[in-house]
């Protein structure tokens, strides 16, 4: 059986070499967060601090990506060829799988911004952003636009200028909290946002924030 490579110290993930301006590119935190549910979250948790149902069944511990003090050293070449596994000797640990074996490009490169994301980020996902994103896309995606960037169809009709969700560090000023408030009672004055309150429960206004905040890359 060939052997996979990972962290001595505690586990990350694997990447795929690409250009070094296509780490600037990062796909959205969302498709990342999809990718590491289904690969990555039974050894590393689904909050990423590495106590996954796997976990204790492994010698090296699974990284705690939520660890801001060790993640903000590494540039994301580095955590790419992690995720990869093709980093430098020593660095790797036989718990680690070679992600950069079975994933493509696109998958490993929204995986390192979901990774960005746990790191960086101030907010909680505490609800479910995959049911969030069709919420978003039945009801907010006409004014925010399909991607979150403010730029809905409705924008070509008014003058107005909806919120860009991609935004992460204006967005990232925001608590859950005051996402909340602004969903369900809306703004006043020309801003046009509309209360959400007599239409979705309190669960999918949850759902709705949790997948804003995956919408921008980190």
């Amino acid at each position: 059986m060939k052997q996979m490579m990972v962290w001595k110290l505690p586990v990350i993930f694997a990447i795929v070499i690409l250009s070094s301006n296509a780490f600037a590119d990062h796909s959205k935190s969302f498709d990342g967060y999809r990718v590491f549910k289904a690969n990555c979250s039974v050894c590393h948790g689904l909050d990423g601090t590495g106590n996954g149902p796997l976990a204790s069944k492994l010698e090296t511990k699974p990284a705690d990506l939520t660890n801001s003090n060790r993640l903000e050293k590494k540039s994301d070449r580095e955590l790419f060829k992690i995720i990869e596994g093709s980093a430098p000797h020593g660095q790797l640990s036989d718990d680690m799988p070679q992600w950069g074996l079975a994933l493509p490009q696109a998958q490993i490169r929204s995986l390192l911004s979901y990774v960005r994301y746990l790191h960086s980020s101030k907010h909680p996902v505490s609800g479910n952003p995959v049911m969030g994103k069709q919420i978003y896309d039945d009801n907010c995606a006409i004014c925010h636009g399909p991607d979150g960037r403010g730029e809905g169809t409705i924008t070509k009709i008014y003058d107005m200028e909806p919120a860009d969700h991609t935004d992460a560090s204006s967005m990232n000023l925001m608590s859950n909290e005051k996402i909340y408030s602004i969903i369900s009672d809306g703004t006043k004055g020309a801003k046009l946002m509309p209360g959400w309150k007599n239409i979705l429960s309190e669960k999918e206004i949850g759902d709705v924030i949790s997948y804003i905040r995956l919408l921008s890359a980190h």
